[in-house]
């Protein structure tokens, strides 16, 4: 059973990350490889690793690389360097760089050469949890696109409980003819048979709790630690989002056309009723969306975790800017993908706009 929900769950995530890529791709790089754009100013780089941002009195000049057979190089900068490796990778290499916080690069024995605390910090994630129904009935065969063609979005608490988030939704579901059993197998619950099993996915889409990530070696080769320190808010506001999504669920499966079709409820099953059992049960079967922002988020020069000014410029050095998913101070309610393409759209207006350029007769860059 285990093996099945790892190959639907594959495919599922195999359709969705091709489909994305094919939609970036086609968006930005289709007409240049294709030759119907020219851009003498791109070079591509594959299979070539960033090994150090280099800094001269408070100036980026340019980075450190590796190539596949091993051979390395130094690339140096005419005007800035843009950082654009993710909410994990680019406060990595800043931190292998000496840009972070200075205890944890004098522990490492790396050199600081900018101490600046937010670099790693500040994590956040969508983390959600399931239940899990047993159907009557197997899903027919070539009637839905990817597995889960139905979203649920619902709002818990009064309007404009977290200050000016009005009527937003605070607790979003997908509903899936998956048996994502992993989580749920391992603390011991059943799994439906294949084509036998529904899906609902409570998931937090404004989380309060934040997490780090951190270097356990001064060597770039070896994998940093992560933790994103899910459910340790202050207000127990994301472990409640969550009860409130298992208890939504159940009342939406209680009515027709779903309870036509569910033949009993597998997990948390229906003798999981008080919040804390709720509670416990969400929490210790919840798991990542692969959603991580925050770790050089943006922020006004006196906060001492802001990593990034409002044009994405790194504090406390010239030339370099971060355009990634990392800079988000918050994290989006939706899927942060658009939000990143956003980012980096705008990040392209300001560093041409830093060039002398104001947008005339330029119908994109």
């Amino acid at each position: 059973m285990v093996d099945e929900a790892r190959r639907a769950l594959r495919k599922y995530y195999l359709w969705s990350s091709t489909l994305l890529i094919k939609l970036t791709y086609c968006r930005y790089l289709h007409d240049i490889i294709n030759g119907k754009i020219r851009r003498p100013n791109l070079t591509i780089l594959t299979e070539t690793w960033v090994n150090k941002i280099n800094v001269v009195n408070d100036k980026v000049t340019g980075i450190d690389i590796t190539f596949k057979d091993g051979k390395r190089r130094q690339l140096f900068a005419k005007a800035e360097t843009i950082l654009c490796g993710g909410a994990f990778d680019t406060p990595k290499l800043m931190l292998h760089s000496g840009i972070g916080p200075r205890k944890q690069l004098e522990d490492l024995k790396i050199p600081v050469i900018k101490n600046l605390p937010g670099v790693g910090e500040s994590l956040q994630d969508h983390p959600e949890t399931i239940i899990m129904w047993e159907l009557n009935t197997r899903v027919p065969e070539n009637q839905t696109t990817m597995d889960s063609d139905a979203g649920v979005f619902l709002r818990r608490e009064p309007t404009n409980a977290a200050g000016e988030d009005g009527n937003a939704a605070d607790i979003m579901m997908h509903c899936y003819q998956i048996p994502f059993t992993f989580n749920t197998g391992r603390l011991g619950y059943p799994g439906p048979a294949e084509g036998f099993a529904f899906c609902m996915t409570p998931n937090i889409p404004r989380p309060r709790s934040r997490g780090r990530m951190w270097l356990n070696s001064s060597d770039p080769s070896e994998k940093p630690s992560i933790d994103f320190q899910y459910f340790t808010d202050a207000e127990d506001y994301d472990a409640k989002t969550l009860v409130a999504g298992i208890k939504a669920a159940r009342k939406i499966a209680q009515q027709a056309p779903f309870s036509n079709w569910l033949l009993r409820e597998v997990a948390p099953g229906p003798a999981c009723q008080t919040d804390e059992e709720i509670s416990e049960y969400a929490r210790r079967a919840a798991h990542t969306v692969y959603h991580p922002v925050g770790t050089t988020k943006m922020g006004r020069a006196d906060d001492p975790m802001a990593v990034v000014d409002p044009e994405l410029k790194v504090y406390g050095l010239k030339g370099l800017r971060i355009a990634d998913a990392g800079v988000m101070p918050e994290i989006p309610s939706i899927n942060p993908m658009v939000t990143v393409l956003a980012i980096g759209e705008r990040a392209a207006e300001l560093i041409a706009a830093s060039a002398g350029w104001r947008g005339e007769n330029v119908s994109k860059l």
